[in-house]
């Protein structure tokens, strides 16, 4: 037997306070019927059956009560193997690790807005190949292409901007490198989702399209960030902001999503572009296209499949309420 909820054990606890309370109330009643005069009597004239019979009443609704809770627990025993099956395609999450991505006009900034979307599309990409490029001035690979989403999902959670060397921002060099990963032989499927706020500060992003097309990949984008722009802040080693980022001339510098290049971007590479609100309902509004770029059937891992025996911690509690009903309230004349 193995229990699928074990953490709502805790509401036996309550099932015990309950059982506390009647326990206190039964000896405030016998005190007060004591003051009255002969108990006995006093039962004799109301009609009641006596303790006994409202002893096992109470003792009947509490274990009701227990294998409700026992039940709400999910108790399960045997199970069947099961194969899941996903339509499962290849695909690069490009993710930007430049400075301006810590500019907070998306709450709480662009970089956890971005990463919400990394994350929701490792969730729905069910039975696929993931793989994971952060860029900035450069671009480096993170991981292949895997079906580990756990993995991933934990390298996209503490990715951080000091893990780029290079400041600045590439945008071509990480569709390049991105393209690389995707330039394999199978049927799937492949995309390549730009998680950034667009600003491209070296080089022209469209000529490494050719080498994305050339892999047979599509480009999706998600914008992060306002095209109306914000400061970048600088923090000390607390995250208390003491400054915000200046140029040489000590000039603020104000950073901006680029929709126009993304949307570029993504049409040119045959993809969809969506701007990000810091939900991750972007990058799942991403998650057919990706898909509908062909039907691939993806064998997924066998799991366990337990049977569930709620049902008979169900029905014992309804057995114990009927008998409940059934003991006598009211003595026979």
């Amino acid at each position: 037997m193995r229990w699928s909820s074990p953490q709502l054990v805790h509401l036996l606890w309550t099932v015990l306070v309950i059982a506390l309370l009647v326990w206190v109330a039964e000896r405030q009643r016998r005190r007060t019927e004591q003051s009255l005069g002969d108990p006995q009597a006093l039962r004799t004239l109301s009609g009641e059956p006596g303790s006994r019979s409202r002893r096992w009443r109470i003792a009947l609704l509490l274990a009701a009560l227990t294998l409700v809770v026992l039940g709400l627990m999910r108790p399960q025993s045997g199970f069947r193997l099961v194969t899941t099956t996903a339509r499962g395609v290849d695909a690069v999450i490009a993710l930007d690790l430049s400075r301006s991505m810590e500019a907070r006009d998306v709450r709480p900034d662009r970089l956890s807005a971005a990463k919400r979307d990394a994350l929701s599309l490792l969730t729905a990409l069910e039975g696929s190949q993931v793989g994971l490029v952060t860029f900035a001035g450069s671009a480096k690979i993170v991981s292949p292409l895997s079906t580990d989403r756990e993995g991933l999902a934990s390298i996209v959670e503490t990715a951080s901007t000091r893990d780029m060397d290079r400041p600045g921002t590439d945008l071509g060099a990480a569709l390049t490198l991105a393209g690389r990963l995707l330039a394999r032989s199978g049927e799937r499927p492949r995309a390549i989702v730009l998680l950034t706020d667009g600003e491209n500060l070296e080089g022209d992003p469209r000529r490494a399209l050719e080498s994305v097309k050339r892999a047979g990949a599509r480009v999706y984008a998600v914008g992060v960030g306002t095209p109306e722009g914000t400061t970048i802040p600088v923090v000390d080693s607390t995250g208390s902001q003491r400054d915000v980022k200046r140029d040489a001339e000590g000039h603020v510098v104000i950073t901006r999503l680029d929709e126009r290049t993304l949307r570029d971007l993504a049409q040119q590479g045959g993809g969809r572009y969506e701007r990000a609100d810091g939900t991750g309902r972007a990058g799942l509004r991403l998650v057919e296209p990706i898909r509908s770029g062909g039907a691939y059937e993806a064998k997924g891992r066998s799991i366990r499949a337990y049977n569930e025996r709620f049902p008979w911690f169900a029905a014992a509690a309804g057995v114990l309420l009927v008998m409940e009903r059934l003991v006598p309230r009211r003595r026979r004349r």
